[in-house]
């Protein structure tokens, strides 16, 4: 009953005016361990009646700007190099919440392919009679404290906005999670704006141009496939290819094996400016 009756909350008060409420969260990161700089992105938990997406926010940011230059070519005719246009966001991750299970679906990029898989993991929260205000629109909020993941995380939440959820994998406080961070300081999200989105889709264009299904696995499986991805990213391409074709010099001089090899660090490189994850292994 008391679960039903959050889930008739939450439908109120996001649905009174628009198809779904975009919560803007400010996500702070130490990139590395040990890493003294602290990085900052923008994440957005998009909240509709039958579940939450969170990701980076530039990952539909852009959608309009491309929908907007695909449209002046067609009534132009003249090509535009959209390859130039469009940004890799630094997370390609998602994270969805189905409503009133709360189910977790991660999904990630590995190479070209998505890559999913569920997760009921529980979280188990002691809150705290500690209360506060928030920054932002000066909330009441309150303190609750769990383990997961390997890490001992510190939440604020708000009554005042009546949904159990929250940015990232995090969910199930009696209001949403306004700010929340790790002991050691390592990752913080903390809400920063709220936006009525009418005509909401939520595939980003970059997810209906590629209109690929995502794998299925479970999530011992990904975790391998995303280790071997990152020892290994092009494997997959090099597999395709036969040696005499690997070593086939181009018109460049060089061979396709080094030209795989040399985007291969480029990838590895890129990999280990942001080599600290939110989930320690257990």
């Amino acid at each position: 009953m008391k679960k039903n009756f959050s889930i008739f909350l939450l439908i109120l008060y996001v649905f009174t005016n628009a198809q779904a409420r975009r919560f803007f969260y400010e996500f702070s990161y130490k990139p590395n361990k040990d890493s003294s700089r602290v990085e900052k992105e923008l994440t957005i938990l998009d909240v509709t009646k039958e579940k939450s997406i969170y990701r980076d926010y530039l990952s539909i940011s852009q959608d309009s700007m491309i929908e907007s230059n695909v449209e002046k070519m067609k009534t132009t005719g003249v090509k535009i190099d959209l390859t130039k246009l469009f940004k890799n966001p630094k997370f390609m991750y998602k994270v969805q919440k189905n409503y009133p299970s709360y189910e977790v679906k991660y999904t990630d990029l590995i190479l070209s392919d998505y890559i999913t898989y569920p997760e009921m993991s529980k979280i188990k929260w002691k809150i705290s009679t500690e209360k506060s205000v928030s920054s932002f629109e000066k909330y009441k909020i309150q303190k609750a404290t769990a383990t997961a993941w390997g890490r001992n995380w510190v939440a604020w939440f708000t009554p005042d906005i009546p949904i159990q959820d929250g940015p990232y994998k995090f969910y199930g406080l009696p209001g949403l999670i306004v700010k929340i961070e790790d002991e050691g300081k390592n990752f913080s999200w903390e809400l920063a704006g709220i936006k009525n989105i009418e005509n909401y889709n939520e595939l980003s264009l970059n997810e209906r141009l590629k209109n690929k299904q995502a794998l299925v696995v479970n999530k011992d499986k990904f975790t391998k496939m995303f280790a071997d991805f990152k020892s290994s990213p092009l494997a997959q391409v090099r597999s395709k290819y036969t040696s005499e074709q690997l070593n086939q010099p181009g018109d460049d001089g060089k061979t396709l094996g080094q030209k795989l090899r040399d985007q291969e660090e480029t990838i590895k490189k890129m990999i280990g400016a942001n080599n600290e994850s939110i989930e320690l292994a257990q």
